[in-house]
């Protein structure tokens, strides 16, 4: 699902961002901006946008860690990013250069885990700033989305070789499982509640379920050139997708029994998709290419909310304490929260 930023034309997952892969966010103090967003039943202020204190820094994945501030990775600056309850934001430097860093979650350690795309890296950095990495076998892996499996081991997506991987926090133990298919690109990675772990095939067109033994099982999406995104696992126990391709949103039960939900915008290029906050029936998304975020009930409502920055790319959702729901504007070098939910 988080692709680096390609240094030329042409960036698969990230098409409606910019056409040559840098960003060029509008000027700015560094500040906090808070705007009222009056359309798509938005409450005033429930938007606020807060700017990277570098430029051009291109955030992309985000999560709460467990000490209760957001974390993001800055896939342009090579930094991990830390935005703590005073509205500071700290900056980390990742050792490798140009690792172009993607996703990040919460490991089972307690420690944010990250996968570095061109740095052939998964990585850890504790809540201290202390980054630990770990070469994967094979170079050119492109690992990209990322989960803490049932077995307590952190699993991922390896796009460019064709596997998902798993590595063990304790040791630094690596498994690679290859997929059936070449040419699937697995973007993201979620666990289901069977204890297995679900799977996009961006290029492949297919959800896959790989089981902690390494059976896989694929499932081909009905709609053709959906290009299948993220993925994550709703309350009612099936696996919910972004299909940027198609700009649906699908789900699949686990015995392969798909529906699809077209974005209210035409050509909103979902991508990212996180679970809504807890008690709620819901899922959260990024629309990058409509500008917004978004919400879907189990039932397939879908409510968009608008981005005030314009062109931001809303990229990577997750949510916070008070059911605060953050993102990743790409292309505007911001973090956003929205706190209507």
């Amino acid at each position: 699902m988080f692709r680096r930023l390609a240094a030329a034309t042409g960036a698969v997952f990230l098409s409606a961002c910019a056409s040559n892969g840098v960003m060029a966010p509008p000027a700015t103090d560094g500040g906090t901006a808070s705007f009222g967003v009056a359309a798509r039943g938005v409450s005033p202020d429930a938007i606020v946008e807060k700017h990277v204190p570098s430029k051009n820094a291109g955030p992309l994945g985000i999560v709460m860690g467990p000490d209760g501030n957001i974390w993001f990775t800055e896939n342009l600056k090579n930094k991990i990013g830390k935005l703590d309850s005073t509205n500071h934001i700290t900056e980390f430097v990742i050792p490798t250069l140009n690792s172009h860093p993607n996703h990040i979650i919460v490991g089972p350690d307690g420690d944010l885990w990250f996968s570095e795309a061109t740095g052939d890296k998964v990585a850890k950095i504790t809540t201290a700033g202390t980054i630990t990495e770990f070469p994967l076998p094979k170079i050119h892996s492109e690992p990209n989305g990322l989960a803490v499996g049932p077995d307590g081991k952190v699993w991922f997506a390896e796009t460019f070789h064709n596997r998902i991987g798993k590595i063990a926090p304790a040791t630094g133990a690596i498994t690679e499982i290859k997929l059936p298919h070449t040419n699937s690109e697995p973007a993201s990675i979620a666990e289901a509640p069977n204890g297995s772990m679900w799977f996009t095939e961006f290029v492949g067109n297919r959800i896959g379920e790989v089981k902690t033994d390494g059976t896989i099982v694929e499932f081909p999406i009905p709609t053709v050139s959906a290009a299948p995104a993220g993925i994550a696992a709703g309350s009612d126990g099936a696996l919910w997708f972004a299909e940027e391709g198609a700009s649906k949103i699908g789900r699949v039960t686990r015995t392969g029994t798909f529906t699809e939900f077209a974005t209210t915008t035409a050509d909103a290029k979902p991508l990212a998709i996180t679970p809504g906050p807890s008690g709620q029936n819901d899922l959260w998304f990024t629309e990058s290419g409509a500008n917004n975020i978004a919400k879907i009930t189990t039932g397939g409502a879908i409510t968009e909310v608008g981005v005030p920055t314009p062109n931001s790319a809303p990229h990577d959702i997750s949510v916070g304490a008070g059911n605060v729901i953050w993102f990743t504007e790409l292309a505007a070098d911001q973090i956003g929260s929205d706190t209507s939910p």
